[in-house]
């Protein structure tokens, strides 16, 4: 297929203000297309004002929603939605790809079957782990991914955002092929920016210099392993390690995250709260007064978050084995430790024993882990050419 524009519309289950790793991707994958072609983004109605979407670049539809929500998420019922049809129907699509095998999801692929529109589906989260975690039954959490497994059959290309992520699609029952399409960062700062960027931050939220910081950015919620950074720092306040943690984010957790942080009765100003950073300067400039990232996650799959950490040259420290280490070998582009608090307190000691290990790594990261949205854009439009190119062929169609 030719390099002609291309009219493509993304569909998500949520959208800003909400911010998660699927929001920001989808959110770069239409502002950087929608500069040669023209692409849109569909999401169930956010409690935002009229208008609140003008600036983003490109053009955004907010489907009905169904009248409740669902955890964080609104339920949308695009099926009763016309104003949803007509948007679609006067589009043109070259390509629908999918976010979310769910509510708008299924409507988006049945749309694209009716209408001999071939269809991309990428597989963003462990579907069973967040069942289970909301539902608490493990029945519910099966059902749920014998639909989703369905769903994906049905796509005409499915992607996953890691090989990890795609291993635990397949555990699911998927047998089909799984295209990896990697997660990027918008985080670039030249280094003559960077110390005025720690200074604000430092600034902001009263930060002394000369001791060692650890970072945590994210929803704060348990599955990221929240109890297990708490734990640790737990054990390196008892051996008297003089360095403190920072947490950036919130979550439906929150309250019981900061509450089990008290229990354990830390030094003051050891560990930190600082509540979600919308500025992206100012989140940047928390990550580049940070001296290590510690991301011990197995639910994640390919954190957006930490390719903004390697970006700025902050390495990580990761649960071995788990699919949001994957991008990392361990002393030269970052650091694992097997998931207990004491391997992982170990680990950090360690590691802020050697200031020039630690220095090599962050700066290898920043050109090893982390790739621009435009470069991962640039992929992403010439696999979506691939896919529609195939899709013509194996249907007849010019």
């Amino acid at each position: 297929m030719d390099k002609q524009a291309l009219r493509i519309i993304q569909f998500v289950d949520t959208y800003f203000p909400m911010i998660d790793g699927v929001v920001v991707t989808v959110h770069n994958y239409a502002a950087l297309m929608n500069r040669e072609g023209k692409t849109a983004v569909i999401f169930p109605q956010q409690k935002k004002k009229p208008g609140a979407y003008e600036g983003l670049g490109y053009e955004t539809v907010q489907v009905k929603r169904a009248g409740f929500s669902f955890s964080e998420y609104a339920l949308p019922s695009p099926r009763r939605d016309r104003d949803l049809k007509r948007y679609l129907d006067g589009f043109h699509a070259d390509l629908f790809h999918i976010h979310s095998p769910f509510f708008l999801g299924a409507f988006a692929a049945a749309y694209a079957r009716k209408h001999h529109i071939p269809c991309v589906a990428t597989f963003h989260s462990k579907y069973y782990d967040d069942a289970l975690n909301i539902t608490g039954s493990k029945l519910i959490a099966r059902t749920a991914t014998k639909f989703i497994v369905r769903f994906y059959q049905r796509a005409d290309s499915v992607w996953a955002c890691s090989k990890g992520t795609a291993e635990t699609l397949r555990s699911y029952g998927y047998r089909g092929e799984i295209f990896v399409m990697d997660n990027g960062s918008s985080f670039r700062v030249e280094a003559g920016e960077r110390e005025a960027l720690a200074a604000r931050a430092a600034e902001t939220y009263g930060l002394e210099t000369g001791k060692k910081t650890i970072l945590f950015v994210g929803h704060l919620i348990w599955h990221k392993n929240l109890r297990l950074v708490l734990d640790t720092m737990k054990r390196l306040a008892e051996t008297g390690e003089d360095c403190r943690l920072l947490i950036a984010g919130d979550g439906y957790d929150g309250e019981e995250i900061r509450k089990y942080a008290d229990s354990l009765g830390f030094p003051e100003g050891m560990v930190r709260f600082l509540g979600r950073i919308d500025d992206r300067d100012l989140l940047a400039g928390v990550i580049l007064f940070s001296d290590l990232f510690f991301f011990p996650s197995v639910y994640d799959n390919s954190p957006l978050v930490l390719r903004e950490a390697a970006s700025l040259g902050l390495p990580a420290l990761l649960t071995a084995g788990s699919n949001a280490a994957e991008a990392v070998t361990k002393d030269v582009n970052g650091f694992t430790a097997e998931e207990s608090p004491e391997a992982m307190s170990a680990e950090i000691r360690r590691i802020f024993g050697n200031e020039e290990l630690r220095r090599a790594a962050g700066k290898s990261a920043e050109t090893t882990v982390a790739k621009t949205w435009e470069q991962i854009v640039a992929e992403v439009q010439e696999k979506y050419r691939q896919v529609i190119e195939e899709y013509r062929q194996e249907h007849g169609e010019n």
